[in-house]
């Protein structure tokens, strides 16, 4: 059962701002000439404005008893009476003007009765919302939004609560059947076998598919690759659920993980057991999938780091030796300009080169250069 108040169904508040009263029960001329059209009396008139203006605002006819004196107060001050008056008390004597009263406000508001024809439109909005949506609440504010749209008149919130039971449990049976249609007795065989304890074992297969191999790191990549590949090797889910709406994809996968192997083989309904499973198991598949992508991406961006820190450091040691070069090469220039004896400038040269490593050194940085 949904509750009422995570729903937009609209409820009398008992205490109002002035604001607030102005805002929703500030009569406008016409409400007050219908008023007096259909009514006669000051207690009669209050009563028709009373329920004209709370009709509109609720969308529904509610009982004279639940409208605060706070309203009747701020909707007396409209006629010119002096003293207090009341609304009229819905008792049997009353039935007649009431039953009057509504129907003319109905008639002003053009508004049709949820009897004709509501429940038609509600049952459609709440099917089509039911394939994608799966909160019972969410379901009832769609039906609410579309009656209001369609000028029709709100039924009780019981009446809305019970009708977004049926159809959700309407189309979840339709899910069902649509997702497992496309089993053969094998895979029928198979799935049922995940709710048995094999001899060599201590779980099912059930329970291993919702046990994870331990937290999604890099040392657990051989771990999880192990588990996609008997994952994958149970069934392989695409083609079963392809045309399933993602969030009842992943509403009955998460119904299925709440649940113990027991629980699972107590569902009689075999549609509905197997597609909880096939749910469940695709679920386990695409996340599985996707720990794997991203351990590998990070594995990629690691070695990626390590080679642009490997690359940085060579860049660095190769600039030194560059460096050194161009430093010693500037002095076997400097000496040649100031050396006229070749012989005398090869001994400098080669004492030079002696004092920087050598000859075979600089032919060593040369070649890795």
């Amino acid at each position: 059962m949904a509750s009422i108040e995570r729903t937009a169904y609209p409820r009398l508040k008992q205490k109002l701002t002035e604001d607030e009263l102005k805002q929703l029960y500030q009569p406008t001329g016409e409400e007050l000439t219908f008023v007096r059209h259909h009514a006669n009396g000051a207690q009669q008139r209050l009563t028709l404005l009373v329920l004209l203006k709370v009709y509109r605002y609720l969308g529904y006819a509610p009982s004279p008893k639940d409208v605060s004196k706070q309203i009747w107060d701020y909707l007396s001050g409209w006629f010119d009476v002096s003293g207090e008056i009341s609304i009229l008390d819905e008792s049997s004597e009353n039935t007649k003007s009431f039953y009057r009263y509504r129907e003319a406000i109905r008639a002003f508001l053009s508004v049709c009765l949820w009897s004709d024809g509501g429940t038609e439109v509600a049952k459609q909005a709440m099917r089509e919302a039911a394939y994608t949506m799966s909160d019972p609440a969410d379901l009832i504010n769609v039906a609410i939004e579309t009656l209001i749209q369609n000028r029709y008149e709100l039924p009780a919130f019981s009446t809305l609560d019970r009708l977004a039971g049926n159809i959700r449990e309407q189309v979840h049976e339709r899910l069902y059947r649509q997702i497992t249609s496309g089993l053969n007795d094998k895979q029928c065989h198979t799935l049922d076998g995940l709710l048995e304890v094999r001899e060599d074992d201590r779980l099912t297969g059930f329970n291993r598919i919702k046990q994870m191999p331990g937290k999604a790191t890099l040392k657990q990549m051989k771990a999880w690759s192990s588990r996609l590949n008997w994952l994958g090797g149970i069934i392989i889910t695409d083609q079963f659920i392809r045309d399933i709406p993602h969030t009842k994809i992943r509403q009955f996968a998460a119904e299925a993980q709440a649940l113990e192997a027991g629980d699972m083989k107590d569902i009689h309904n075999a549609p509905k057991r197997r597609a909880l499973i096939l749910c469940l198991l695709h679920r386990a598949q695409v996340q599985t999938r996707d720990e794997l992508v991203t351990m590998f991406l990070k594995r990629m961006r690691r070695t990626h780091n390590t080679a642009k820190e490997k690359l940085k450091t060579l860049q660095e040691k190769h600039r030194e030796v560059e460096e050194q070069m161009m430093a010693v090469f500037s002095q076997v220039v400097h000496l040649a300009a100031n050396e006229s004896n070749n012989a005398q400038l090869g001994t400098e040269v080669r004492t030079l080169l002696d004092n920087h490593g050598g000859v075979e050194r600089f032919s060593e940085q040369y070649k890795q250069g």
